[in-house]
């Protein structure tokens, strides 16, 4: 049986690893760097003046970020096993691009250099296969106006805009405050963090709820004169003074809580595993699935661990997984991210019984609604309702034998799925090799096409 649901590229071109049945998940394992802070992190270390370091990182994914940063004039040199050295150019330094920067699937290098080259002079033409970074376009053009930067991005047809985007930066942006009508991904907020560098003077962003806080540890680590602070509405205040310039640092990137999820997931599906995942980030926005997990029944421990170059807490963690079935049962879901909501349905699998995930955030109730045929078509009873996603179990492996089609954040639950089940799964994405490298160090049985 064949499923697909949306993705950032087409099905024909994107990599296909499939996962077979093993009996066990279990072993020690580091797990690779988030790369969400490694994208971060390399664009802060290329504003230095000097070089740094960033360790750790995804062993893929990264490619168009460094390839992009070399054209504008960083140097950045693989040092193997993750670790990546950056010798910077400065606040303001980067040179014009004399071709097209395309940073293919990675929406948050996409992101962050929009900000960068908004507020120095010079045209670039960049561009993004992101499925979100239409939404980005749309938050962020305006207050980078403000700043003084203009943009000629295309047109989707419906008046709104989307990438490629030719911008026109500007040596002389002016600081602004901005505070957003309606609630941003983190990626907006970043950008024009990144935008104020700059600027002088102090650039304040306002968040009604705070988003994830990557931008604003590693900007403390590198040197940049940055204030937090809560508003009276209860609002939350990240300001930036610019034109200051930043230090070069030594980054030790935290472990991805996402692939961390898939092997701890992977581990639940299988009674009799044991796994311990060593060094994984777990800042309140990156663990929102492990008190899930533990509603789910997992016997799972969290040894807390010295906190990163990053400035991310960390932890190993430990999961051991009983031979009884688990019931179902009602869990709150509601700070779950899409990828994180697929691994809890793949664990509500194998449930004795039904598994109601509720209270889901819009983006996950989207993702509710694409998951339902994919997990079918693996031999998953699922349904979706207005917050909720609806799981049933009888105990067993479900059947398996699919080749399904799924985002890059979806993938890695599929690949957990295909080791439990009967049959095994042939995941297709745009996504790299870290989530089957790590599932097979514990046991999984994952390979390229």
């Amino acid at each position: 049986m064949v499923a697909h649901m949306s993705a950032s590229a087409h099905p024909d071109a994107m990599p296909t690893w499939t996962s077979a049945p093993v009996s066990t998940i279990s072993g020690y394992a580091a797990v690779p760097g988030d790369p969400a802070v490694a994208v971060r992190a390399l664009v802060l270390a290329a504003l230095t003046v000097g070089e740094s370091r960033v360790a750790g990182a995804p062993l893929a994914g990264l490619g168009p970020l460094v390839q992009a940063l070399r054209t504008l004039g960083a140097r950045v040199e693989d040092g193997g096993e993750g670790a990546w050295h950056v010798r910077g150019v400065g606040v303001g330094g980067l040179r014009q691009a004399a071709g097209l920067l395309d940073l293919e699937g990675d929406g948050l290098a996409f992101a962050l250099l929009s900000g960068v080259l908004a507020t120095q002079a010079g045209e670039t033409f960049l561009t993004t296969r992101h499925p979100g970074a239409a939404a980005f376009l749309k938050a962020t053009l305006p207050p980078l106006a403000r700043m003084g930067a203009a943009f000629t991005p295309a047109g989707d047809g419906l008046g709104g805009v989307r990438p490629p985007l030719l911008l026109r930066g500007t040596a002389r942006a002016v600081p602004v405050d901005h505070r957003p009508l309606a609630p941003v991904a983190c990626d907006a907020k970043s950008a024009l963090l990144l935008a104020a560098l700059n600027i002088a003077g102090r650039t304040t962003v306002v968040e009604e709820t705070p988003t994830a806080d990557h931008t604003e540890r590693l900007l403390r680590q590198f040197g940049a004169a940055l204030v937090t602070r809560r508003q009276p509405d209860g609002a939350w205040a990240v300001s930036v003074d610019g034109q200051r310039e930043l230090r070069p640092a030594v980054v030790a990137l935290p472990g991805d809580a996402a692939l961390a999820g898939a092997a701890l997931a992977a581990a639940m599906l299988r009674p009799g595993s044991d796994v311990t995942l060593t060094g994984v980030g777990v800042g309140e926005h990156r663990g929102a699935l492990f008190p899930v997990l533990r509603a789910m029944g997992a016997d799972l421990t969290m040894r807390p661990t010295a906190t990163t170059g990053a400035g991310e807490p960390m932890a190993d963690l430990r999961l051991s997984a009983s031979g009884r079935a688990m019931p179902g049962g009602e869990v709150e879901a509601g700070a779950l991210t899409q990828g994180e909501l697929a691994l809890a349905a793949v664990v509500a699998a194998r449930t004795l019984g039904t598994t109601t995930l509720r209270g889901l955030a819009p983006g996950a109730v989207r993702a509710a609604a694409a998951l339902v045929p994919v997990l079918a078509a693996c031999g998953v009873s699922a349904t979706a309702g207005a917050d909720v996603l609806v799981i049933t179990g009888d105990g067993q492996p479900p059947t398996g034998g699919a080749t399904v089609t799924v985002g890059a954040e979806m993938a890695p639950a599929f690949l957990a799925l295909g080791a439990a089940a009967a049959r095994p799964i042939a995941v297709r994405a745009d996504t790299g090799p870290d989530a089957a490298r790590l599932l097979n160090m514990l046991g999984a049985a994952i390979t390229p096409g």
